[in-house]
């Protein structure tokens, strides 16, 4: 793809402005790279990473989430969290709420935004802020993930990549952050997978689909980021289950410029 001298000067000075951020330094995300059937990550290699353990009346739950802010965390509304007993870990790679890993934060959940217009029943509009109790300390295993500048459309077939903790092949809760690709498909082909279920708000969403060895986010990787192109254009919101079928599909809320600016005013009050 070609891109003017014009355009990679305003994509410069956009990056350059992120970067220079009082609110920590942006990953670079990487593009390089190959939840179920996907593989272990490096390490700090994705250190905007959020796990967000919970405990309901009978058992431990948890969802991912990307920092965005050094006091802010991006997730899926429909991870309903209590304040009272909700833990946010920075610079986890281990699922154990208690490894001992030396790039770890831990912080509690001193203020909850959920989006005005979200729908619980059809998940539209599942876009949930978390403010921390404190701030961040910006090292090798946390860092802040920039916010999209850009909002065209993708073409069906971008592959992207997407990350979490959720249910692996073996139906059980990945040990360590797992990642992998996927690729995305158009709104009509994302309403033929989903027959049962009125899909709201199509042009507010990215649709996947799960590969052909059944590779995927499932269970667990709500909240966590779909990154295309060194972007990121998502959080994670519902899927088809079971997860790991050829054919089925995931569904992200797309962080269109009327969420980034919603994201913008809520986080600077």
């Amino acid at each position: 793809m070609q891109i003017s001298a014009m355009n990679l000067l305003h994509l410069l000075l956009l990056s350059a402005a992120c970067l220079l951020s009082s609110e920590g330094v942006c990953h670079n995300t990487s593009t390089n790279l190959s939840i179920i059937n996907g593989h272990e990550a490096i390490r700090n290699s994705r250190p905007y990473m959020a796990y967000i353990s919970f405990t309901n009346l009978t058992h431990d739950l948890f969802c991912g989430g990307i920092l965005i802010k050094t006091n802010w965390v991006l997730t899926a509304a429909h991870c309903w969290l209590p304040r009272s007993n909700a833990k946010v870990i920075l610079g986890a790679h281990s699922s154990d709420p208690h490894a001992q890993e030396c790039e770890r934060q831990t912080f509690y959940v001193s203020q909850r935004i959920f989006h005005p217009e979200y729908n619980s029943v059809t998940f539209n509009n599942d876009l949930q802020l978390i403010k921390l109790n404190g701030r961040a300390r910006m090292g090798l295993g946390v860092q802040v993930l920039c916010l999209p500048w850009t909002y065209e459309d993708m073409r069906a077939g971008t592959v992207c990549e997407t990350a979490g903790w959720g249910l692996t092949e073996k139906n059980k809760n990945a040990e360590f952050l797992m990642e992998v690709k996927v690729s995305t498909i158009t709104s009509r082909e994302c309403r033929k997978r989903f027959p049962d279920a009125q899909i709201e708000g199509i042009e507010n969403k990215i649709c996947v689909s799960v590969g052909c060895r059944g590779e995927g986010p499932c269970l667990g990787d709500s909240g966590g980021p779909l990154i295309c192109d060194g972007v990121f254009r998502g959080v994670l919101s519902f899927g088809n289950f079971p997860c790991g079928i050829r054919g089925n599909a995931a569904v992200y809320t797309r962080l269109s410029e009327e969420y980034i600016n919603w994201i913008h005013e809520m986080t600077t009050q």
